[in-house]
């Protein structure tokens, strides 16, 4: 799976993204987004769940692998949509970039990734960063569109 980054005022206008032909961040202020989407190919449940556990700390209890965060799907399930869950949204919108970029390099020593890339990962940070601030200003949300 491929996956976007994207903040959206509610689950439903995220669901949206699915309802939309070809690629879903052409004009996002048409479906209703609040942001551009962030594609960086950062996985959802292993190397962001690595990077929650990095920022809320090791003893947390988020499990980014939970169905619980799957809101939508196509019927085949090659198109979902994910929610981040609202306790990590809050937690980077809250914490200072410098920090989160400086936990980029224990992040990026995470074992699963196809291409250990810090810069890649340092800019996907920025971005999520970004995303969850405006998230949390609208009291909306950030999502992830995964896609095979």
């Amino acid at each position: 799976m491929n996956y976007d980054y994207f903040a959206a005022p509610s689950d439903a206008a995220a669901m949206a993204i699915l309802d939309r032909p070809g690629n879903p961040g052409q004009s996002p202020a048409d479906a209703g987004l609040l942001s551009e989407l962030v594609d960086d190919g950062v996985g959802f449940s292993q190397e962001l769940g690595y990077y929650a556990r990095l920022i809320l700390g090791s003893d947390t209890d988020i499990d980014l692998e939970d169905w619980e965060h799957r809101i939508d799907a196509t019927p085949d399930e090659r198109r979902v949509i994910l929610r981040v869950p609202p306790i990590l949204v809050r937690a980077i919108a809250d914490t200072d970039i410098e920090h989160l970029h400086s936990l980029v390099p224990a992040w990026a020593q995470f074992p699963y990734f196809a291409e250990r890339n810090p810069d890649r990962l340092r800019t996907f940070a920025t971005d999520l960063h970004r995303l969850c601030r405006t998230a949390t200003e609208a009291n909306g949300g950030v999502y992830s569109y995964g896609y095979a």
